[in-house]
């Protein structure tokens, strides 16, 4: 009998990452392409703002420059409002498509000739903004009769319309009763009018780059279900139930895993404070720490971290732990305002401080929402601004958090809401139980496998997927007449 040579292994596809160029939009990929590049996806592109290049050139992966960036325009961005975000939804995003679609075509060209045969995996997040036009009459990349396999990382709660949850934006507490849900029903086709200046504004630009399908779901719904597959860093405790939720187009994969910190990590001076504290036993004096977060987006620090540090300053209870959230950034306290029991500093890494935390006052960033949950550590949280009022409203409905339902909360709400979370244990105990849900869901280990069941290893760019096409409500491919 002839010796049969034992199979050979595919090769590895190509990855091809694309994020939109903010802190919030890209540090999931960033992790992604770290794990990924240690596992042998030795050819993984990245494309991203200028300002993200070391941190992406660090993982291992191929730096690919997108011009856009999103500094400019925040010159002229409103004050954080109900509308705001509309705004942002034009100036920010919907303008960055141009560049962003001709550097992921062009990038998708580039890996073509390099990598001739080879499969190509996108791993895209849904806020950049490159990738849509494609599916909607767009010319695709030289070389490719359709567009590869697309991955789409989703980092944010699941903003689709959907008759069971209550619509987008105002954060309504989840009562699904057949009255509210009629009522839900009828505000998500008000919503409909509103999308369409957005819709019209966004055509326009995909006019402009060659699509001849016009845009007819609201961003919020078209971002949940491009690709092949949206991958959601959470999990199902962490959403309201949705009972016609296709499980194979939308997954939970868990929230990312803490990342650990440099060993020569700069540590404030004050750190042996922290560390001493939580040494100790309650019997012992060990204080109770809350740490506060303006975030890295909507960084008014009047909003919400000075008024947390006037309501709690009084406590010698507590040690309160402020971040301004970005080096360099200077105290908006003289000196000889801040309290004996409160720290300010310019930057600390969330995974550093939320370890001896014991309750973690922030205005609901998806990001730092999720750095909570993913240290165990209960909430107050204080946002109502783009996806902020919807993650609170998340929050309060697991159990994980006191919804304050402000952008600028009393000094009294604040310090209300912390009394509550460490007063009742129920928030302590539910969020450690989802927090060990989402480690037990393996973010990393799904991603590596998610892209193994779409690599077919044929080398040959995917026939069956849309050419020239656009998506329909559901997230099913459509060929365009």
């Amino acid at each position: 009998m002839d010796h049969v040579p034992p199979a050979q292994k595919a090769e590895r596809p190509v990855l091809v990452f694309a994020a939109f160029a903010a802190s919030g939009h890209n540090s999931g990929l960033i992790q992604f392409a770290r794990h990924l590049v240690s596992k042998g996806y030795t050819d993984l592109y990245f494309i991203n703002g200028a300002e993200f290049r070391q941190a992406i050139e660090r993982t291992g992966a191929i730096y690919v420059q997108n011009p856009w960036t999103w500094h400019d325009k925040a010159v002229n961005a409103p004050p954080p409002s109900p509308t705001s975000f509309l705004w942002h939804l034009k100036y920010v995003f919907a303008e960055s498509t141009p560049d962003a679609y001709r550097t992921l075509k062009q990038t998708l060209e580039d890996v073509h000739e390099r990598h001739p045969g080879r499969e190509v995996i996108i791993v895209h997040e849904s806020a950049f903004c490159g990738l849509a036009p494609f599916y909607h009459g767009a010319p695709l990349p030289k070389g490719y009769s359709a567009l590869p396999k697309v991955i789409n990382f989703h980092a944010s709660i699941n903003t689709a319309n959907d008759d069971d949850v209550p619509p987008f934006g105002p954060g309504f507490v989840y009562d699904p009763t057949p009255q509210n849900k009629n009522i839900w029903k009828a505000m998500q086709k008000i919503g409909l009018h509103v999308w369409k200046d957005i819709l019209n504004f966004m055509n326009a630009i995909y006019t402009k780059i060659g699509a001849n399908i016009p845009l007819t779901d609201p961003m919020t719904d078209v971002m949940m279900i491009l690709g092949d597959v949206t991958i959601v860093a959470t999990s199902p405790s962490l959403e309201y139930p949705r009972p016609n939720l296709d499980k194979n187009k939308i997954r939970f994969i868990g929230g990312l895993p803490l990342k650990a910190l440099d060993p020569n990590y700069d540590y404030p001076a004050w750190w042996d404070e922290i560390t001493a504290n939580a040494a100790l036993s309650e019997d012992e004096g060990r204080k109770k720490v809350v740490f506060v977060s303006q975030g890295t987006f909507d960084r008014n620090l009047k909003d919400l971290l000075v008024p947390t540090i006037r309501a709690l300053g009084s406590d010698e209870n507590l040690m309160v732990v402020a971040t301004l959230g970005m080096r360099g950034e200077s105290s908006p306290l003289k000196e000889e305002e801040i309290p004996g029991n409160t720290k300010i500093v310019d930057y600390l890494a969330y995974d550093a401080i939320l370890p001896y935390t014991d309750v973690f006052v922030c205005n609901a960033g998806y990001g730092g929402f999720m750095h909570g949950v993913m240290n165990g550590v209960a909430m107050v949280l204080a946002g109502m601004v783009n996806d902020k009022a919807e993650v609170s409203a998340r929050a309060e409905y697991a159990g994980v958090a006191v919804n304050l339902r402000s952008n600028t909360p009393s000094g009294k709400q604040i310090k209300d809401g912390v009394a509550k979370v460490l007063s009742d244990k129920k928030f302590k105990e539910t969020v450690v139980k989802i927090q060990q849900e989402n480690e037990e869901l393996d973010a990393m280990g799904q991603i590596e496998r998610l892209i193994e069941e779409l690599a077919d290893g044929s080398g040959k760019e995917r026939v069956d997927s849309v050419v020239n096409g656009v998506l329909s409500s559901n997230g099913v491919a459509v060929a365009a007449a």
